[in-house]
């Protein structure tokens, strides 16, 4: 057992650990992957999305944020003291393209403007800037927060498909290192194997019973297959350091699989059966709320908010402002005069471009981008509709391949005890026994092969309809 020990042996150096360990016995894949959702960097990143899709709905919003403005012009000229201008206001945005304004005026000067005359302490007002036309029904303010909520539900979506490709590249980490695993454990079986048949046969050639030839064979044959190991071996150590890639802790350090202490599911060729027709119909009908098509779903709906701000920019701009002025200082309804109809200052702002030609593009460019979502969506869900089908024939067809493979397993396996009969009595040679050997280690790592391709299908299967539970192998 010299050369299966010294396998064991230098698989463990080349394995050493770099980091923090993984040490449970074994690891299935539903416990691999709850690992890789509850802990992997791009698993944590999904309350910054959230987050970031929060603040900038928050940044929107500020557009209609209360501002004050304060302005004060002077003029000194020659001891004489022109004019003092000093204006002050709030502007209160309200949502359908109304704003509310209050300010004071307080303006003294021996060249003052006639029209900014007000009495000796000031004057206060409050008003109302309203837009008739263009903005009354959609403006880029509105817009600009309904995008940003948008943009909040859509994040989610992002979130999912990022999850979905990250579970996908997960699995098939864990797969590839399971298949690794299972392919070394075999042949280490097998050597041992061969190197107990060695030991026979140098035992009876010793005896005499045996030609010096036939351990020569059967030395070879250890030979071959310790390379075989190695072969294996270097699989193990790379598969293992990518499954270790996806495995994080909770303070966001990186995990590492400890080779002697960790190992995946040994396959067991009676769980790889064939799947329902009424899980691919299911999952055919969910795939119509599929992330990817929810997202080109918020991405038309983004389109139809922002074809609504372009027609709106097709109409005239038509803005009314009007003033109540304060009778003295801050008093209003004051004296005889002191009504709204009596002291006010109102304005009528009217513009309309010509030709209209950068408004009247922007709507063509808008319908178009919206065709063009609409051809993604027709065309992706016939793509999807098609791997999740190609995916569930896979699954199909790899459950019967193993199914026959299994029996031929059973068959070589009949095969190789009766070969070994008749070399016990006398009636075969180490030759065909070793042969016979061969074709069983060959047929079981078929087999493997075989197991893998189907839970790896099953892994894709999940992933074309974004199915997986993080939990779960459907």
């Amino acid at each position: 057992m010299k050369y299966y020990c010294l396998v064991v042996l230098l698989w463990a150096l080349l394995l050493q650990p770099l980091t923090a360990q993984i040490t449970d016995s074994t690891i299935t894949y539903e416990q691999y992957l709850a690992q890789v959702y509850e802990y992997h960097p791009i698993a944590k990143q999904i309350n910054l999305q959230r987050n970031a899709a929060r603040l900038k709905l928050v940044k929107a919003q500020a557009a209609f944020d209360p501002n004050l403005n304060a302005q004060w012009d002077s003029k000194q000229f020659k001891d004489k003291r022109y004019y003092d201008v000093l204006n002050a206001h709030l502007d209160v945005p309200i949502w359908n393209g109304i704003a509310a304004e209050v300010g004071y005026n307080y303006n003294v000067g021996y060249y003052l403007n006639p029209e900014h005359k007000v009495p000796q302490d000031g004057q206060a007002y409050f008003g109302i800037k309203v837009s008739l036309l263009k903005g009354l029904w959609t403006d880029d303010r509105r817009v600009s927060i309904q995008q940003a909520k948008l943009l909040g539900q859509s994040s989610e979506i992002d979130i999912q498909l990022a999850l979905n490709d990250l579970m996908y590249e997960a699995g098939k980490s864990y797969w590839d290192w399971t298949k690794s695993y299972n392919q070394w454990k075999i042949t280490s079986e097998s050597l041992g194997l061969l190197q107990e048949q060695f030991e026979i046969t140098k035992k009876l050639s010793k005896q005499g019973d045996l030609p010096a030839i036939d351990t020569l064979k059967a030395f070879i044959q250890v030979q071959d297959r310790t390379i075989l190991l190695q072969q294996y071996l270097l699989e193990l150590q790379n598969t293992t350091r990518k499954a270790s890639l996806y495995l994080w802790d909770s303070t966001a350090a990186p995990l590492e699989i400890n080779p002697m202490a960790t190992f995946p599911v040994i396959l067991i060729a009676n769980n790889v059966t064939p799947l329902d027709e009424e899980v691919l119909t299911s999952r055919l009908a969910a795939a119509e709320n599929h992330p990817f098509l929810q997202y080109y779903d918020f991405k038309m709906q983004s389109l139809a908010i922002d074809r609504r701000l372009k027609i709106n920019k097709l109409l005239p701009k038509l803005d009314v402002k009007y003033n109540f002025l304060a009778t003295d200082q801050f008093a209003f309804y004051e004296g005889e005069y002191g009504g709204p109809t009596e002291n006010y200052k109102l304005g009528v702002k009217f513009s309309v471009p010509i030709f209209l030609r950068k408004e009247r593009m922007d709507l063509q460019l808008n319908t178009l981008k919206q065709r063009e979502v609409g051809y993604s969506i027709i065309a992706k869900k016939q793509d999807l509709q098609i791997k999740i089908a190609n995916y569930f024939n896979e699954i199909q067809s790899y459950a019967t391949q193993t199914e026959l493979t299994v029996s031929m397993v059973a068959n070589y396996q009949t095969l190789l005890e009766a070969e070994r009969t008749k070399f016990n009595f006398g009636e075969s040679s180490i030759f065909l026994v070793n042969t016979r050997e061969s074709q069983l280690l060959d047929a079981r790592q078929k087999l493997v092969k075989q197991q893998i391709n189907y839970l790896k299908s099953k892994t894709a299967f999940s992933w074309s309809a974004a199915s997986f539970e993080y939990g779960a192998t459907n």
